[in-house]
C-alpha cells in the first residue's frame, strides 16, 4: 500500500492488529514490529494461564453484559451486534449452549486454549511487558492518524500512556477489551476501509457498522488465487 502511495487518513487495529498500526504509523521499524509480534507469540506460548476459550456472540456487548456469568469477561466490542467473550472453557461452552437455546448466535472461536483480553492472562501480560521493553527502547508518540481501540476516547488527551506506542500500551492491548465498536462510531460513515489480515474477518462487521462505506479485504483464506484477489481488491 505504501509503494502504491495509498496513504490512509486513519489506521485502526483490532487486538494484535495494533502491532500493524505501530508499523503503519511509523512508530516502529520493520525489525521492531517483527520482534514485538514474536514477543507476543512467545509470551502466549509460555503462559501458564487457565485452560481458556473464546466465543463470538451475535449481540451488542451492552446486552451481553446483562446475561454474562461472573466467570466470563467481555473480550471485544466488535460492533453493533457482535461481541467476543473470554473465560474458562467449561464456563464459555455452557454459556454458548444457553444462548443457542434462545436462538442467539454463539460460536466458539480458535484461541489456542487462551482466554485473551481477560483477567485470566495477567501472567502473560507480565511476561509480554518485560519482553517488549527489551525491544522498544525509545517509545514514540502516536500520530492522530492512529485511532486507538485500546484506550477509550476520553483518555486520549489526558492519559500520557495512551499517547505513546510503548511496551505498556501494547501490554494493555493484550489484557483489556478491544474497543473496536467505539472506534467505528468515530470514523465517517462513508469511509473506504481496507482490511489487512490473513482473512477478511471484520468485513461483515464493518458493513453493518459503517453502512455507507466501501469495505475491502486484501486476502481470503479460501481463495487459491491470492494474487488475483489482491489485484482485484486494489482495483476496487
Amino acid at each position: 500500500l505504501k509503494a502504491l502511495e495509498l496513504t490512509p487518513d486513519h489506521i485502526i487495529g483490532h487486538s494484535v492488529g495494533e502491532i500493524g498500526c505501530a508499523y503503519g504509523d511509523g512508530c516502529w521499524t520493520m525489525q521492531e514490529t517483527i520482534l514485538a509480534a514474536y514477543a507476543r507469540g512467545i509470551a502466549s506460548y509460555e503462559s501458564k494461564s487457565v485452560n481458556g476459550a473464546m466465543a463470538a456472540v451475535g449481540m451488542n456487548f451492552r446486552d451481553v453484559e446483562k446475561t454474562l456469568p461472573s466467570t466470563i469477561d467481555i473480550a471485544c466490542h466488535n460492533g453493533i451486534d457482535s461481541t467476543t467473550i473470554s473465560g474458562p472453557v467449561k464456563a464459555v461452552r455452557e454459556y454458548i449452549e444457553k444462548l443457542k437455546e434462545k436462538n442467539i448466535f454463539a460460536k466458539e472461536v480458535e484461541s489456542s486454549g487462551m482466554a485473551l483480553h481477560s483477567r485470566y492472562i495477567k501472567e502473560m501480560g507480565v511476561d509480554l511487558l518485560k519482553r517488549l521493553k527489551e525491544v522498544i527502547k525509545n517509545p514514540k508518540k502516536r500520530s492522530e492518524r492512529w485511532i486507538s481501540s485500546t484506550y477509550p476516547e476520553n483518555e486520549w488527551s489526558v492519559n500520557p500512556e495512551s499517547q505513546f506506542c510503548s511496551a505498556e500500551y501494547h501490554t494493555k492491548n493484550l489484557l483489556n477489551p478491544v474497543l473496536f465498536e467505539e472506534v467505528t462510531e468515530i470514523v465517517p460513515k462513508n469511509s473506504l476501509t481496507i482490511e489487512i489480515a490473513p482473512h477478511g474477518l471484520l468485513k461483515s462487521i464493518l458493513k453493518r457498522s459503517i453502512k455507507d462505506g466501501v469495505h475491502i479485504s486484501l486476502t481470503r483464506r479460501d481463495n487459491k488465487e491470492g494474487c488475483s484477489l489482491l489485484m482485484d481488491s486494489l482495483g476496487k
